[in-house]
């Protein structure tokens, strides 16, 4: 079995047992179950047509690391300049959640400001409302933050062109 991070482990097995491993309705999910989660929790509504994720719900360790709250913000808004290839992937894996109706755990780059890259984990988690998939919980893993992320373990050079 694949090891995850910590966080993303335990927010897989909490979402498995809500419904035997499928997609549950989003009113099992109880967040006093899940409280230490939350500063690292999204919340996303999928919009299948055209497809697009919205963000509903950020906490506030992903408010903190994004420097802003994407709470009604399309994921596809950040699809700009060196941003977009890590985007395109989130949006891929969504998509595939979305028509699967299972989880998906993968990691992805994101650039900082300080010219490296942060390797971020991250977890999506589908739900239905009404049997027809329509959300996900989906949670981020930014490995060991520290005051300097030039030295993180996580962090690696960003290329120049």
């Amino acid at each position: 079995m694949t090891e995850y991070p910590e966080r993303i482990d335990r927010l897989r097995k909490y979402w498995e047992n809500l419904a035997g491993g499928q997609a549950p309705e989003r009113h099992q999910v109880d967040p006093a179950a899940i409280t230490d989660l939350l500063p690292y929790l999204l919340l996303v509504e999928i919009e299948p047509d055209p497809f697009r994720v919205r963000y509903r719900l950020t906490g506030t360790i992903v408010d903190q690391m994004t420097g802003m709250n994407i709470s009604g913000r399309y994921l596809d808004e950040f699809a700009v300049g060196i941003y977009a290839e890590s985007v395109n992937q989130l949006q891929q894996d969504y998509a595939k959640c979305h028509a699967s109706g299972r989880a998906t755990v993968n990691t992805y780059h994101w650039p900082t400001g300080e010219g490296y890259f942060l390797h971020v984990c991250y977890g999506l988690f589908p739900l239905t409302i009404g049997g027809e998939i329509q959300q996900c919980l989906s949670i981020e893993d930014y490995g060991e933050l520290t005051y300097d992320s030039k030295i993180a373990d996580w962090s690696v050079p960003l290329k120049k062109k």
